[in-house]
């Protein structure tokens, strides 16, 4: 069986805490201890047509942008020549040697209609003289957050702003960093819906989002239509939004729908999924549609991508890859509410094996977690280790991350 390409997929925000983009990291296979862009440039060249032919950009990045690494050798030799400019924002490396031959392919490009980026940038002498004659060409300056001060970063908002060159912060991991350089003027932010929340003495989530994981727990399992109702028949307010639901446009049927069962069966099972989904991650501190929330689409699939992960590990275990789903779901509501995990567990329907998995990462389920979190932070030492431990094939690993992302394009 042919192996698929592997990459990592990480968000890029706005200013309002929205999808901006994605920054696509590119692997020949998750096994691989280096970059593509460190190999050679056809196989560079293979390694993205394979990504982009298999799982499709609209299924990766929807209608944002996609921001590439590109080494000098990408650059010279047009790898992203065919591809469409008002897709892909091409990242020039930081260690990129900067020269006539270098200046007159970023010119090409930019006359192509492509937007550019300067990785990685520390704000110094010798950045700002070696990269100077790029920045006529470059829309966005990434700021590491590690390798700059403050000092720095305050100054390079003030620098890039007069020159129009859009500044984004990376490696942005506590909402204070976040704030401060909101403050500052910064554009675009990497990470901060992926730092830990938070904490918030006594916080809990409230009875209607118990009581929705509990329902999606069930959908897990492949209920019959009776073991829903009778589910949603325990759940007042759950009932009570899932008839003003499907009744809000009424228009589009004779007469309006007066019971639960009615309700599910107009909408269908896996509708009934994507729509109890929507409504735990509608928390008003959002700020935002939750289709839009990077915490949303992570949540989703990731939830996926475990269960995927858990139907290859599960052997006679029925139950395993409907567990892995939730673990995946949960696993991130503690940066949406701002509570620690342990405070939300409280109410949710997580049994002993899922809450060690949410809490120490152990277990079954705590290692496919950690698998998940191994890829998403494109981890790739962890990736080796957890898939050797699990005897789970880099081919197979390539297909959970491919289909969990084309099922969460096409719910």
């Amino acid at each position: 069986m042919e192996s698929l390409a592997y990459l990592a997929r990480q968000p890029i925000l706005d200013r309002e805490g929205k999808i901006f983009a994605y920054e696509l990291l590119f692997r020949d296979s998750p096994s691989s201890d280096t970059a593509v862009i460190a190999s050679d440039v056809l196989a560079t060249a293979q390694v993205l047509e394979n990504v982009l032919n298999n799982i499709g950009l609209p299924k990766l990045i929807g209608e944002h942008k996609a921001f590439v690494n590109c080494s000098r050798d990408m650059l010279l030799d047009n790898v992203f020549g065919l591809l469409n400019p008002r897709c892909f924002v091409l990242e020039i490396l930081e260690d990129v040697e900067v020269d006539e031959s270098l200046v007159k392919a970023v010119e090409r490009y930019k006359s192509r209609g492509f937007e550019l980026a300067l990785d990685d940038f520390i704000f110094n002498e010798d950045f700002l003289t070696r990269c100077e004659p790029l920045f006529k060409y470059v829309s966005y300056v990434k700021m590491d957050l590690v390798d700059n001060n403050d000092e720095a970063l305050a100054k390079a908002a003030k620098f890039f702003k007069e020159k129009n060159i859009k500044l984004l912060a990376e490696k942005v991991e506590t909402k204070a960093c976040f704030k401060k350089r909101l403050a500052e003027g910064y554009d675009y932010f990497q990470g901060f819906f992926f730092a830990k929340p938070e904490l918030v003495t006594g916080k809990k989530i409230d009875a209607t989002s118990a009581a929705i994981l509990r329902i999606l727990l069930l959908l897990r399992t492949h209920p019959s239509l009776d073991e829903l109702c009778d589910c949603f028949a325990q759940f007042g307010d759950v009932a009570a939004n899932l008839l003003r639901f499907v009744n809000s446009d009424a228009q589009f049927r004779s007469q309006s729908i007066a019971n639960v069962r009615d309700a599910i069966v107009w909408i269908g099972m896996r509708n009934i999924q994507e729509w109890l989904m929507l409504m735990l991650y509608a928390r008003p501190e959002m700020g935002m549609t939750p289709q839009s929330s990077p915490l949303f689409q992570n949540a989703s699939h990731r939830a996926k991508f475990l269960e995927l992960l858990a139907r290859v590990v599960s052997g006679t275990d029925d139950d395993l890859p409907a567990k892995a789903f939730m673990v995946g779901l949960i696993s991130r509501m503690d940066a949406l509410v701002g509570a620690p995990l342990e405070s939300i567990l409280t109410d949710s329907p997580a049994d002993e094996e899922m809450r060690t998995a949410l809490l120490q990462r152990t277990g079954r389920l705590g290692t496919l977690l950690r698998l998940a979190d191994a890829v998403e932070q494109d981890d790739q030492a962890t990736i080796v280790e957890i898939i050797t431990e699990l005897k789970m094939s880099a081919t197979i690993l390539n297909r959970c991350v491919n289909d969990a992302y084309t099922w969460a394009h096409e719910r």
